[in-house]
């Protein structure tokens, strides 16, 4: 064997190690971009009226780079100087169990935990692009 037949070998097998790591790759991505899909899809049938909610905010031009919102009862007197996205207690049954689920999956995130604040919470990225690309 030669050494010209060696590099040719050696060659061949890099190439396909490299294709065959892309295509199992590729494969990785598309089931973690389904598996996503589908969990979101179940979160909006178990958070329907929350997410549709944060979604036609979302929606709205006037906070399209606004990422983070407070959670108020509606007899609380707030004053922010800027528009805020705010969701009420008094709204959605269960809120602190809905922001807890939607927490969990790294969905959102509590920004604050001070007592005498309102909670305030923050959007991923990527679930504002879901909750924007969902068709309602």
């Amino acid at each position: 064997m030669d050494i010209l037949s060696m590099l040719f070998g050696l060659l061949i097998g890099v190439i396909v190690g490299i294709w065959i790591t892309h295509i199992w790759l590729a494969y990785q991505r598309q089931e973690s971009t389904a598996k996503l899909s589908r969990l979101f899809d179940q979160l909006w049938q178990n958070h329907f009226g929350l997410m549709k909610e944060m979604k036609l905010d979302l929606d709205n031009p006037e906070y399209k780079f606004q990422r983070e919102f407070f959670v108020l009862n509606k007899n609380k007197r707030f004053n922010l100087k800027r528009p805020c996205l705010a969701y009420f207690f008094d709204d959605h049954e269960g809120l602190s169990d809905q922001l807890g689920a939607l927490s969990a999956y790294g969905l959102i995130r509590e920004v604050n935990g001070s007592s005498d604040t309102p909670a305030k919470y923050q959007f991923n990225e990527h679930f504002v692009e879901l909750l924007r690309g969902k068709q309602t």
